[in-house]
């Protein structure tokens, strides 16, 4: 015999989990022209070389500046993840705005679904950022869901590359966390060009100004400020 009163419980408090701190109601859209700092990535982009063939000299001399600039400065190595995977993009035009949505999977870091968006036209400085978890056994149900948004687009491109590298999490006297990222790309689909890169990236600075001065300062430390790379990934490897 089912047993109760017929009653069903009070919903309010699951919308107030559902809806977390966004302000407005839950049949409206999220608001991107406001986004918060954790769906930022504030971040800059330098290529190590464009002579593919002196790919590892380029990867070793910058090892040697990074390891001498932790033992001066007194920084500590938090994290350290050496990784291998393949990102399968999704480049999506609907009316004037490009999205970039990004599949990754691969060794030591775990798959996710993202989305990328410039918040002012023409810079990657800062982007719009959002990334969801997925999991590594459903890879047809991600395509699948990328084909809905493509055929609902207006044009788009897709492509795969192969990355891998190392990722620090390091950590200065004063607290701040910085990631800096060493990688290889290898196009697979579209293109089989390789380069490599270097990316930092404060992860708890409180503001945008606190970000790119602590951007530029290790720049100019690890003597990268030659090497700036406007490009995103997105763009250097589309068809």
């Amino acid at each position: 015999m089912v047993k109760g009163d017929g009653s069903f419980p009070d919903t309010a408090g699951l919308l107030a989990i559902l809806l977390g701190t966004i302000n407005g109601r839950i049949d409206e859209l999220f608001d991107l022209s406001s986004l918060p700092r954790k769906m930022m990535e504030i971040e800059k982009k330098y290529r190590l070389t464009t002579d593919k063939n002196n790919i590892d000299a380029a990867i070793s001399k910058f090892f040697s500046r990074f390891d001498k600039f932790l033992e001066q400065g007194e920084i500590t190595i938090e994290k350290l993840i050496t990784f291998v995977g393949v990102d399968q993009y999704f480049i999506v035009n609907k009316n004037d705005d490009e999205l970039i949505f990004r599949y990754r999977v691969g060794a030591n870091r775990p798959p996710q679904l993202t989305v990328k968006f410039q918040i002012k036209k023409g810079s990657n400085l800062i982007r719009g950022e959002i990334n969801l978890d997925v999991k590594y056994e459903e890879p047809e149900k991600i395509r699948a869901f990328m084909a809905v948004i493509c055929v609902l687009s207006d044009s788009y491109q897709l492509f795969a590359v192969q990355q891998s590298g190392n990722i620090w999490i390091i950590k200065e006297p004063n607290g701040n966390l910085i990631e800096v990222v060493a990688y290889r790309v290898k196009g697979i689909s579209s293109s089989s060009k390789t380069d490599c890169f270097v990316e930092i990236e404060p992860l708890n600075s409180k503001n945008i100004e606190q970000v790119v001065a602590t951007i530029e300062k290790y720049e100019k430390a690890l003597q990268l400020t030659d090497l700036v790379c406007e490009e995103s990934i997105a763009d250097m490897f589309r068809p």
